[in-house]
């Protein structure tokens, strides 16, 4: 990991609702200006996570540190500093997605309301609708662009994407990737393992609410076995240094590669062969390994 400052820092953060149930000594450090991953199957504990940091439950132990501030001393202080988009989506419906800005922008800092608007047209939102007859996904674009609106230092997004279609999802990672340019720092929490390949710096995994992992994602890069296959002439059985065989189906062969290019194509050499390819394996599989 690097030595830059710490945004967050969580530090044996555990919260029982049950013997199995809640957060249990997690730890770790989120550096400013990251793009920071928090994954775990639905129910793992992410979001009661989240509210440990932001003080909207209070832990049984240890203590959250966000923007060096403490999460149970200096919650107000915290919340000025930071865009936040829960999981579970409340808001006022009555009115048109302007008047709810406008009247949050009265809260924010000069300049939130244009920068509202711009939000929207990156994220083809219409304002003049009522938020009652909003899909969905446009209401998620509203909670989006009230957390933005004000540029903060910190974004904490949990489930951030729920609710969008895959061009929404690029546009969302285009803006994410802009604010950790400015030396903002972005943490969100997702299921969706793949978001973490294309997006992130760092990522902690969590499962049945205990820390599984925490590491720089090029790291998990380097780690990732291959996948190999091969197209043959005729049905044989082929056998490769280095290589586990996962299927065959008639002449085609997927192994999981772990050896050397040298060795490979030595071992290639003496089969019927019409074509190979090899590939690292998607990051998913990782993860996957870290939750079994």
């Amino acid at each position: 990991m690097t030595s830059m400052p710490a945004a967050i820092a969580l530090q044996g953060l555990t919260k029982r609702f049950g013997p199995d149930r809640g957060v249990f000594d997690v730890g770790f450090e989120v550096q400013e200006g990251a793009i920071f991953g928090f994954l775990g199957p639905n129910g793992a504990g992410k979001t009661t996570l989240i509210r440990l940091m932001l003080a909207y439950l209070r832990p049984d132990a240890g203590r959250a540190t966000v923007l060096g501030l403490d999460a149970q001393r200096d919650p107000v202080a915290i919340r000025r500093r930071l865009g936040y988009v829960p999981a579970e989506l409340k808001l006022d419906e009555e009115g048109t997605a302007l008047a709810l800005l406008k009247y949050l922008a009265g809260y924010r800092p000069p300049g939130a309301l244009a920068r509202a608007k711009e939000l929207a047209e990156r994220l083809e939102l219409r304002l003049d609708g009522r938020i009652k007859t909003y899909s969905k996904g446009m209401k998620q674009k509203v909670a989006l662009i009230q957390a933005m609106m004000h540029d903060p230092e910190l974004l904490i997004l949990d489930e951030p994407t729920e609710g969008l279609d895959p061009l929404m999802q690029h546009a969302l990672h285009e803006l994410l990737r802009e604010a950790a340019g400015r030396g903002r720092t972005v943490f969100f929490s997702s299921h969706q393992l793949a978001e973490v390949d294309v997006l992130c710096d760092a990522v902690a995994i969590i499962g049945r609410g205990k820390l599984l992992a925490h590491e720089d994602v090029a790291t998990l890069r380097s780690r990732r076995r291959r996948i190999l296959r091969i197209v043959l002439t005729e049905p044989v059985t082929p056998a490769i240094p280095g290589g586990t065989l996962v299927r065959q189906d008639g002449l085609v062969a997927t192994f999981h590669y772990t050896g050397e290019a040298a060795g490979l194509l030595q071992a290639l050499a003496g089969l019927p062969l019409a074509d190979f390819t090899l590939e690292p394996a998607p990051l998913e599989e990782t993860f996957l390994e870290y939750y079994k």
